[in-house]
């Protein structure tokens, strides 16, 4: 009866030890302009958190089929930078169907801020997405620093389901939109971005990102590194624009990820955050007809 006991124990002990490491996977959604490149580069930098991480390139910034390719280079220049891609895979989504607006002037004309040659081959394996949602292990956070149409499909289509609170980057608060009605990756497809927020999730809004802290104009990164070169292109785009400010918004997301002690968090009750969002996609439309509702 005690080796029945003890061998229940061990067996339990095992399956915590299992689920514990499992933990420690990431899957990041992300749609590789410029300002996603600097956040993957901050992540590798900072492997300690995880031990796997799956990057589902999607459209957004640039067409699913750019994405996958920028996603390439940028691992390329990883693997070239010292950073460790040991447990790191792509994930090909470009099969299904998802809208993206190019954005070549914060973007550059690749959309990842033109500073990387192309590459034949993946450093990294590659997985169908089908093969993938089969496969994935229990306990995944997700990190969505795009559109939400394939968080959507994911959440819906993976055989186990992630665990903790959904890092997303998007959804306005207190500040202007920036892309017509909503945050960019919001307003390429509303649907799919409120179905999300019915799962635990952390956002980081636009209001979280405009911190003078954050803000780079006028600055650059003394280094080298493979990140120090893509923030100080981001920069150098923002002051080409003639932009007051400049503030890389995945990479402060993929900050909030690894270190959420550094910022605070308020929480919002879902009905009062759509009723602030239908208040001001109807103070747009009645502005636009040429009413003052403030």
């Amino acid at each position: 009866m005690e080796d029945v006991i003890s061998r229940e124990r061990s067996d339990a002990l095992a399956k915590m030890e299992s689920y514990k490491n499992e933990e420690k996977r990431l899957v990041i959604f992300s749609d590789y302009g410029l300002d996603d490149a600097c956040a993957t580069a901050y992540l590798l930098n900072n492997r300690d958190e995880y031990d796997n991480i799956d990057i589902i390139p999607i459209a957004g910034n640039v067409h699913a089929v750019t994405a996958m390719n920028n996603a390439k280079k940028l691992l390329a220049a990883a693997k070239d930078d010292g950073l460790i891609l040991g447990g790191v895979r792509l994930v090909d989504s470009v099969s299904h169907y998802q809208d993206c607006f190019t954005l070549p002037a914060i973007h550059g004309e690749d959309g990842m801020g033109d500073v990387f040659d192309d590459v034949s081959a993946s450093p990294v394996p590659v997985l169908e997405y089908e093969e993938w949602t089969k496969s994935v292990a229990a306990g995944y956070k997700i990190l969505s620093l795009g559109p939400c149409t394939m968080v959507k499909r994911t959440l819906a289509d993976a055989v186990n389901l992630p665990s903790g609170k959904i890092v997303i980057m998007g959804g306005c608060n207190r500040v202007p939109p920036n892309f017509g009605k909503y945050e960019f990756n919001d307003g390429i497809d509303h649907s799919s971005f409120l179905w999300t927020l019915r799962r635990p999730h952390v956002a980081a809004t636009l209001d979280t990102c405009h911190v003078p802290a954050f803000n780079t104009i006028g600055t650059r990164r003394e280094g080298t590194r493979l990140l120090d070169v893509l923030m100080n292109r981001c920069t150098e785009l923002a002051e080409r624009r003639g932009d007051k400010a400049n503030y890389i918004y995945d990479q402060i997301a993929a900050l909030a990820l690894i270190h959420p002690e550094f910022f605070e968090c308020e929480e919002v009750f879902l009905p009062d955050l759509l009723r602030f969002m239908h208040e001001l996609r109807l103070k747009d439309e009645y502005a636009a007809n040429g009413y003052n509702l403030n």
